[in-house]
């Protein structure tokens, strides 16, 4: 048996999109109901760590378009995606806010066993602007030193594990790996929780050597992009490694026996310090009935692996 979790946004129902559209009186109700059951969902599978389902996020940045020197300005595709984002402009002299931005969106009846998905600093970086920092660089690092303090807060409050969105690292052909270690160790310098940099939206297989040289708990690769023989060529002795085992893109459910045989393999190869399975991305892409079935089919793939 190996741990697992979910991260990213999950898919409204029909019912909630409709209430939405409407603003209807039983709006809150139906997010809190819908957020329960998911909670109730990954633990009735079992998963090493539950996250929050994130049905108010419309995208994995919008709550800090509260921070008070923040302006949100047009709305994005998502790399080559049929969703979109709202472009934050960080305009102030402190990205600094008060610590509790993530937190505050997250539902308070998650239980201990609990894990938060952030984007990481060059992701944020590439995909917002800044009439404060003109180079790119000094953007990432500030936002590193924002991200840091949510962190904390997250990890105070009991997460064990911080999941670091790294979709443009995965995306982008060039990337400043200097850059990204130098903000990714000023988030995860002296910080008592596990952090998991999950790549998606691309091919990481050129790149796997310096990602392994990060100053992360470990890595997470979606699979569907990353091909499992890449991720095999490489040690994971000081890492955890994160298969991105579920296809959250597709609505085909995946088959157990088959997942735990390639997870099992994948294990076998890279001898990781510690191993986990969870879905590639967002659920939201899927319907909800398909992503409940796809939480359940996770649980069983983590314990039905054998341990590392």
């Amino acid at each position: 048996m190996i741990s697992s979790y979910t991260f990213g946004i999950y898919p409204r129902s029909e019912e909630l999109i409709e209430a939405t559209r409407k603003n209807t009186e039983n709006l809150d109700s139906l997010f809190q109901s819908e957020t329960e059951g998911y909670i109730s969902a990954q633990k009735n599978a079992n998963l090493g760590f539950v996250s929050d389902p994130l049905l108010k996020w419309d995208d994995i940045f919008r709550p800090f378009s509260n921070l008070s020197e923040v302006t949100p300005t047009a709305l994005n595709r998502i790399y080559e995606m049929n969703t979109f984002y709202r472009v934050l402009s960080f305009d102030g002299q402190d990205l600094v806010g008060g610590g509790n931005i993530v937190q505050s969106n997250l539902d308070s009846s998650l239980p201990k066993n609990k894990t938060a998905a952030i984007p990481e600093p060059f992701t944020f970086a590439e995909l917002h602007t800044s009439n404060k920092f003109k180079r790119k660089e000094d953007f990432t690092i500030n936002l590193a030193k924002m991200l840091r303090v949510e962190i904390d807060s997250l990890v105070e409050s009991g997460f064990e594990v911080i999941q670091l969105l790294a979709p443009s690292i995965a995306y982008n052909k060039e990337v400043d790996f200097g850059v990204v270690s130098d903000a990714l160790k000023i988030i995860t310098d002296g910080l008592k929780a596990k952090t998991i940099l999950h790549t998606y939206f691309g091919d990481v297989s050129t790149k796997i050597e310096s990602l392994l040289n990060l100053p992360v708990s470990g890595l997470g690769f979606d699979i569907t992009t990353t091909p499992a023989s890449s991720i095999e060529k490489h040690s994971f002795s000081d890492k955890i490694l994160t298969v991105g085992i579920i296809n959250s893109f597709n609505t085909a459910i995946e088959k157990p026996q088959e997942c735990i045989k390639q997870v099992d393999e994948i294990n076998a190869k890279t001898k990781p310090k510690e191993s986990y399975v969870s879905t590639n991305f967002d659920l939201e892409y899927v319907p909800k009935e398909f992503a409940m079935n796809k939480i359940s089919v996770l649980g069983e793939i983590a314990r039905g692996a054998k341990d590392v």
